[in-house]
């Protein structure tokens, strides 16, 4: 009886320490919903080939935001860097690849159009690149996704890198066509260049989209970008992992103490 008791507190101890242990979650790191009004950088209009600089993936609260009203997600805060050659501004977004807690307003011309988002025209002989930066070091999992809307002759090719640490860029996965109409575009990244892979070794990656095979020379809406997301899983820190068990380990401990002083137990 007491060989029992003893063997169902510890079956007990595993269950709990396997219950309440750390865990590794899939979330949205980075949304870019072009909601947030864009930083004191190069604006729509700027002379050809400058950066702009601006639209921020806001976090409630954090210093710099400079508008927290519709955030969308993510549980870090980044800028985007656009440079390009081609024109570069603001035009209706897209409903595609919204995040759940999203709630871009409408825009002046629904059903449409939904929100904002970035447009790029004038494309002939340009590319146009779309930076933002994240710190990797306990993510693994990743994959980006994003909307386009892609008309006339904007650009025709899209296709992601990463720079680990301000090292050489690497390919992500193959370029992707850009067709005509509304699409979602993902890139699996999973551990992307066998470094994504969680560790807690400090690392920041600068994830850079390229746009490429634009033929227009016209202002019309040509190629649309919104709701770029950046989802991954997050491998609890080792401390983390490490204090939740003991904490665990030390209640169950304490239980089974009582367990094997029980008078119950003493008589069996």
């Amino acid at each position: 009886m007491k060989l029992r008791s003893l063997f169902l507190a510890v079956a007990g101890a595993l269950l709990l320490a396997a219950a309440f242990a750390p865990r590794a979650n899939a979330t949205l790191i980075e949304l870019f919903n072009f909601e947030d009004t864009p930083n004191t950088g190069v604006g729509p209009g700027a002379p050809a080939g400058t950066t702009y600089d601006g639209f921020a993936d806001a976090l409630p609260g954090t210093p710099g935001a400079l508008d927290i009203t519709n955030t969308g997600g993510g549980t870090q805060f980044s800028k985007l860097t656009v440079v390009t050659t081609a024109n570069v501004s603001t035009a209706g977004g897209v409903l595609e690849n919204k995040a759940p807690s999203d709630i871009d307003p409408a825009a002046p011309v629904p059903p449409s159009f939904n929100g904002h988002a970035l447009l790029f025209n004038d494309t002939k002989n340009t590319t146009a690149t779309i930076s933002f930066t994240v710190n990797t070091s306990f993510l693994t999992g990743l994959s980006l996704s994003f909307a386009t809307d892609n008309n006339g002759n904007g650009y025709d090719m899209v296709a992601l890198s990463a720079s680990v640490n301000g090292g050489a860029s690497f390919a992500i996965g193959s370029a992707e066509a850009l067709v005509t109409g509304v699409t979602i575009h993902t890139f699996t990244i999973g551990t992307g260049g066998g470094v994504f892979l969680g560790s807690g070794t400090p690392q920041s990656t600068v994830f850079t989209l390229t746009f490429t095979g634009g033929a227009s020379n016209g202002n019309d809406r040509q190629t649309v970008i919104d709701n770029i997301q950046l989802g991954g899983t997050v491998v609890p820190e080792p401390a983390t992992v490490a204090g939740g068990l003991l904490c665990v380990f030390g209640l169950c401990w304490h239980q089974l103490r009582r367990l094997v002083r029980s008078p119950r137990l003493r008589r069996a």
